[in-house]
């Protein structure tokens, strides 16, 4: 019998489109505590990538790349998903993961910076395994 899910059943924490578009799950902005506004960065240290917020929302004046926004603002309850558009990090992570328009990434565990910050270990696979 061949399975239709495969082996692999485990939702992206974090999906990087061609167009710059970055969505991140309620899972995630709640680890690191990222709200609206918020700006966000990738750190790369002893071959470790960690997603985390680089600027809190009351701290920036006018817009930035990679700042986060709800997907759903208009909501009497917003959600807590989060949208970010930064070309640069998507190609980034685009061209070490798939050839394709879109790489769906999980995460590992968590880390405290010296300032204080939590981050998230992004896997970062050597191919895209869910397919597109």
């Amino acid at each position: 019998m061949e399975s239709l899910l495969g082996h692999n059943t485990r939702r992206p924490d974090i999906t990087f489109y061609r167009s710059g578009r970055i969505d991140i799950t309620a899972r995630i902005a709640n680890i690191i505590g990222l709200r609206d506004g918020d700006v966000i960065d990738i750190g790369r240290e002893d071959g470790e990538y960690y997603l985390y917020r680089l600027h809190k929302a009351g701290q920036t004046i006018g817009r930035h790349e990679a700042q986060c926004m709800s997907t759903h603002k208009g909501r009497l309850h917003p959600s807590r998903n989060l949208r970010a558009f930064s070309k640069r990090l998507t190609d980034c992570i685009l061209s070490m993961t798939t050839k394709g328009d879109t790489a769906r990434v999980w995460c590992g565990g968590t880390t405290k910076f010296d300032n204080g910050e939590t981050a998230v270990i992004i896997i970062i696979p050597s191919f895209n395994l869910i397919k597109q």
